[in-house]
């Protein structure tokens, strides 16, 4: 490692027993990477031992170690399997390239190879890497920050347990000299000397849980009271077990008042089952509690210091540690003198209630936010989100919550790999960040769902503006990367107080309307009302009930209306088609298409071209012995013979898409119900 960068021998390696394709291949490349060439898998393991490339193209088809057992060999290695690999590969089945992807590699290259395409796929994959790279790297740094913040909290916390009584003040800054003092003596590395340092001025940071009345109680403390402080020790290694800049920070606090012979507590463990620094650390807290001023007695002499540890030598402390600190302390060995500086200053104890307050917030805040961040794309999850939007409408505020889904994400990482995937979901939340303010809450709900309340916003116009200005620039970043078609995104909108007035309501309904355009059209957006998901969707269901019941010559002569006048000649052809169907005994779907328009006032539907496109998707979608015509001027009713329900509903999601792809984004949506129908009694 270099300055937190990885070192790379070279840009690619190459893999394949024909020496004619590694020429071409090295020959195509040359120009733009430096390049490395092996003739067999075992030659790339070797290599790999002592050397790091940023990509590896691999050949599938080699004697002895093929590719897909070299990737197997790769991916075992905890380093080499961050490399991305391109299978190079004369098979171009379809089966070979399912095969490719699901062992792990993020693209192949067909031989003979054409440069055009080579190039092409490799300039890719090195971009996405790099941007992954990056994006951990940036990962990496950040939770670095948020650890050293939680660190300087913790200490100041810990500092302010040790000032709040006169006769513990300095108790964790005495310990952890002399730990250190122990562990020099042992010759421990410098490092490692530190890092014990750091583990004992926080082993007694669990005494936060415990009421100062117990901590501070002048008389014997009762069973109840002495349990209360022995779970210190379990509480400190809650608080430490995520501080990952101390190694082995939590096993301070955890096990100092284990006892070597098994009698202490928590968990009774004995001897060598006792980490070491908290062996060290149990002498050295042993050490101060016996040489300070108590509130029960006075400091011990020297005698019968030496004495103590002599009596507790294999019982309470461990024999080999105890013999080194009877010889220190023999030669006048003297905590407070030693000259190790301590890694954090003591005039960072706090003086007063208020700053001790604000240490706690601090610490407290961090962690929670660590917990409420989701790791992949920095956005905080749902749970935090939640609360944040509840808390925004208790105080009166109002805005709009937008669902956003990714269309077709699974394919994504199933054709494209999931470092394409990661990206795309690290593309989305750069994009809500960019077109959102400090007053909107954005969230990662799951998967490849995100979440966003835009605070005091009512407008539609706005919400669209917004909503487009994501949609836009995440098009735009996945064009950047050549993958502009993979997915894009569908969202549900819902207002508050207009569809919901608290978060289930509007989390219900936005959630209907994502559903909506998912099922309809995709890549688009939707707004909750009754009008047109509610109402709408009940009198189109309504519409088609009425239309299935005149077919199947329910309803009299007055009950029929316009449907008798305006499509007799339709309901003549589906009296043929039902006598054919009722002899076959065949399931016949009914379909009604719905146009409407989106929340615009801008568009209408005055125009034929809406239903002209209908007609001309739904004629390019069905089979020649399908039947269909208009019902309305917003409406057309399509007969499928001889299917059944899930079939219909494949058709109608077909003729959907086929809308859109014709009519393209003019404002205009398509919806659809579907029933299967009975065919009429005999006369």
């Amino acid at each position: 490692m270099d300055n937190g960068k990885k070192k790379y021998s070279c840009d690619i390696l190459i893999v394949d027993d024909d020496e004619f394709n590694l020429a071409i291949a090295e020959d195509m490349l040359k120009d733009n990477y430096s390049i490395h060439s092996v003739l067999s898998g075992q030659e790339a393991l070797d290599y790999l031992q002592d050397n790091t490339p940023k990509l590896i193209l691999l050949d599938i088809y080699m004697p002895g170690m093929d590719g897909f057992e070299t990737m197997r060999r790769i991916q075992e290695n905890s380093e080499w399997k961050k490399i991305p690999i391109i299978f190079l590969t004369a098979d171009n089945k379809a089966e070979t390239e399912k095969e490719c992807l699901l062992q792990g590699a993020v693209d192949f290259v067909t031989k003979p190879f054409v440069p055009m395409v080579m190039q092409s796929r490799i300039d890719r994959t090195m971009e996405l890497s790099q941007l992954q790279n990056d994006l951990e790297s940036r990962l990496e740094e950040k939770t670095k920050l948020v650890e050293k913040v939680s660190l300087n909290a913790i200490m100041t916390i810990a500092n302010t347990i040790d000032a709040n009584d006169e006769y513990t003040a300095g108790h964790s800054k005495r310990v952890a000299k002399c730990a250190a003092a122990i562990a020099k003596h042992l010759n421990w590395p410098e490092n490692e000397v530190q890092n014990l340092t750091y583990i004992a001025l926080l082993h007694d940071i669990g005494k936060i849980g415990v009421p100062d009345a117990i901590l501070n109680k002048p008389t014997r403390l009762s069973d109840e009271e002495f349990a209360v402080i022995k779970s210190h020790s379990v509480i400190g290694s809650e608080i430490l077990k995520d501080v990952y800049m101390i190694k082995n920070a939590a096993d301070g606090a955890l096990y100092h008042h284990e006892r070597y012979d098994g009698s202490g507590y928590p968990f009774g463990i004995k001897g060598e089952e006792i980490p070491l620094c908290a062996r060290i650390i149990s002498i050295a807290d042993a050490y101060d509690a016996m040489t300070s001023n108590r509130i029960y007695r006075h400091r011990l002499d020297k005698a019968t210091v030496l004495e103590e540890f002599e009596n507790g030598r294999g019982r309470q402390f461990d024999p080999e540690l105890t013999d080194l600190f009877l010889e220190m302390l023999r030669t006048d060995f003297d905590p407070a003198a030693e000259e190790y500086e301590l890694p954090v200053n003591g005039d960072l104890a706090m003086e007063n209630s208020a700053m001790f307050s604000k240490a706690l917030t601090a610490y407290s805040e961090n962690f929670q936010n660590k917990a409420s961040t989701d790791l992949l794309t920095g956005l905080h999850n749902k749970s935090y989100a939640e609360k944040q939007i509840r808390k925004l409408l208790e105080e009166k505020h109002y805005g709009a919550l937008l669902l956003m889904d990714l269309d077709d994400f699974k394919q994504v990482n199933a054709v494209l790999g999931h470092i394409v995937g990661d990206v795309a979901l690290k593309l989305t939340a750069d994009a809500l960040r960019a077109n959102t303010s400090e007053k909107d809450v954005i969230c990662r709900l799951s998967g490849d769902e995100f979440m966003v309340f835009l605070t005091d916003v009512l407008s539609r116009k706005e919400i669209v503006q917004t909503v487009q200005k994501i949609r836009e620039m995440f098009a735009e970043s996945l064009r950047r990367l050549d993958c502009s078609n993979a997915t894009s995104i569908s969202t549900g909108i819902a207002i508050c107080p207009l569809d919901g007035k608290n978060f289930e309501s509007l989390y219900r309904n936005a959630g209907k309307s994502l559903y909506y355009v998912k099922r309809n059209a995709k890549s688009r957006y939707s707004f909750y009302s009754q009008e047109r998901i509610g109402d709408r969707g009940l009198k189109t269901a309504t519409d088609l009930s009425h239309i299935r019941s005149i077919l199947e010559g329910r309803l009299t002569e007055d009950q029929r209306g316009a449907f008798r006048v305006n499509y007799r000649d339709f309901n003549q052809l589906y009296k043929y088609i039902q006598r054919g169907v009722k002899r076959n005994a065949q399931q016949v779907q009914i379909l009604l298409f719905t146009l409407s328009v989106e929340d615009n006032e801008d568009l209408c539907l005055g125009s034929e071209e809406p239903m002209q496109t209908l007609e001309l998707a739904v004629a390019s979608s069905l089979r020649a012995v399908d039947v269909g015509t208009r019902y309305s001027s917003m409406q057309y009713i399509v007969i499928l013979l001889d299917t059944n329900l899930e079939n219909g509903k494949k058709v109608a999601d077909r003729v959907v898409k086929q809308f859109y792809r014709i009519y393209g984004g003019k404002g205009v949506l398509v919806s659809y119900n579907i029933e299967t129908m009975q065919p009429s009694p005999a006369p």
